[in-house]
């Protein structure tokens, strides 16, 4: 794989990273919004801090605050996704970055899915992957003469 390529399959990884902050950014049960709600109350109850209204509206707050973060990861991860993507679609041709760039993203989306979100995956899914490998590492391997 030539630094071209690379900078393509990057891409993929930057674009499964987005997906990753975005799926901890926009669930309002997500377990990083939880623990920071939690330790808000804790650190509340630790410090004999009534929680009033307003001491329930802090903690709120502090969750959505992490939500923020991660919301902001996204962008920045989205942002760094189109740029190495430009990178490598101008350097080895559209047909290639964007086969490098999905087999990326979905290798490492489903890697992340499985290791934070606890998602399964199925015979029929891996069936798919391996397609999906194969198509990549076919295209991938085409030599294109430039003129």
């Amino acid at each position: 794989m030539s630094v071209v390529n690379i900078r393509a399959a990057v891409s993929g990884f930057f674009g499964a990273g987005a997906s990753c902050f975005a799926k901890v950014a926009l669930d309002p049960n997500s377990k990083v919004s939880t623990w920071a709600k939690e330790q808000c109350f804790a650190l509340q109850q630790d410090h004999h801090i009534t929680s009033g209204a307003n001491g329930d509206s802090v903690c709120v707050a502090a969750g959505m605050m992490c939500r923020g973060f991660f919301l902001l990861g996204m962008i920045a991860m989205n942002l760094a996704m189109v740029a190495t993507f430009f990178e490598g679609m101008r350097e080895s041709g559209s047909t290639i970055a964007t086969a490098l760039a999905t087999g990326s993203n979905f290798t490492l989306s489903a890697i992340l899915g499985v290791l934070l979100f606890n998602e399964s995956v199925n015979q029929t899914w891996m069936i798919g992957f391996v397609m999906i490998l194969t198509g990549v590492w076919i295209l991938s391997s085409i030599n294109v003469k430039k003129k």
